[in-house]
């Protein structure tokens, strides 16, 4: 960054993630995440001078679920942004605020809770309007599985296959999740309490519709990298350490991994196939930036890429790169 911007550090992190959760309601849960990411960074909601969530309507099950989680994400009485795109969507927009000077800590939130639903397919039908745009429905699922069909053209993982050819093993896995992460800008806290510096976000979407864009070409992915390599402020995917990629298959994420271009000694998704990470469409990139930042911050890695895909069949992307020192260059 130039002197007129400040560095961006991300000082704490907090994670629910259960297969199902009985408990608890949504709000409770990010009651519970949103105080554990602050005590972690020994602050309080009085030293946050803005709050960035994101959630889903569908999902939710609530109509503008601002309304329901400003309280319990700690956004009453500070200024609150909702993005509803994707939980990536809130940490990209957290990070400039910071960049902007608009905000020296902000808290970013994001979640998806599908267990409160009776069916969590249901959202994403809705999601595509099947009763308005089609005569058959669409999930990301059968999205998934239209894409990787140009990806490999037979079934590679074990067990029966759920949408041609996709096998369970193949699919991530729905469950029950909140993430909250304190951004920072230098200067607003004790250094040393960093556990790792956010060096540069990029993100570009595509057309919606799957009929007007090649599913095989991960186009808005090259548009995101494209506008971090024009600034040069982080190192290239060429010299990464570890990449954690949260994408619609296995096989996207193998054909990502070979897009990148990683150099061999990086680790792709050492925190767990799509099968094993609990996660949800809605959170599943911000899922896999936490586990990045995780990395950096257990010493495993340099600098670590997250990588995440919203809408269907990876209509949108964002990448973020963390790095364990802020002045890591391209």
């Amino acid at each position: 960054m130039t002197d007129s911007h400040p560095s961006v550090a991300v000082i704490a992190t907090a994670t629910t993630q259960l297969e199902r959760e009985t408990t608890r309601s949504l709000e409770e849960m990010i009651f519970d995440t949103t105080r554990a990411a602050l005590a972690g960074a020994c602050l309080t909601i009085d030293d946050i001078d803005a709050v960035v969530v994101s959630g889903n309507d569908e999902t939710d099950g609530r109509v503008i679920s601002i309304m329901a989680a400003s309280g319990p994400s700690g956004g009453v009485g500070r200024d609150l942004t909702m993005t509803a795109s994707s939980g990536d969507h809130a940490l990209v927009y957290g990070w400039m605020r910071v960049l902007a000077g608009q905000s020296r800590r902000v808290l970013v939130v994001g979640w998806s809770k599908p267990s409160e639903g009776v069916d969590p397919d249901h959202a994403e039908l809705v999601e595509a309007e099947p009763y308005l745009l089609r005569n058959v429905g669409m999930n990301h699922t059968a999205a998934a599985a239209l894409q990787a069909s140009l990806l490999q053209d037979a079934p590679t993982g074990d067990g029966p296959v759920v949408a041609w050819p996709l096998t369970h093993g193949d699919l991530p896995v729905r469950g029950d999740t909140v993430h909250a992460l304190v951004l920072a800008a230098e200067g607003s806290f004790e250094p040393g309490i960093e556990q790792a510096w956010l060096l540069d976000c990029g993100w570009a979407t595509g057309a919606y519709e799957l009929g007007q864009r090649d599913l095989a070409d991960f186009a808005p992915l090259r548009a995101s990298l494209d506008q971090m390599a024009a600034r040069g402020i982080a190192p290239e995917p060429g010299a990464w350490d570890a990449a954690e990629i949260g994408a619609d298959s296995e096989p996207s994420v193998r054909a990502v991994a070979d897009l990148l271009g990683l150099p061999s000694r990086a680790v792709v998704n050492a925190s767990g196939s799509l099968a094993d990470v609990i996660t949800a469409p809605h959170v599943q990139g911000l899922t896999r930036m936490v586990s990045a930042i995780g990395r950096i911050a257990e010493g495993a890695a340099s600098v670590a890429g997250g990588i995440g895909f919203h809408g269907f069949a990876g209509q949108g992307a964002t990448v973020a790169v963390f790095a364990a020192q802020k002045g890591a260059h391209a």
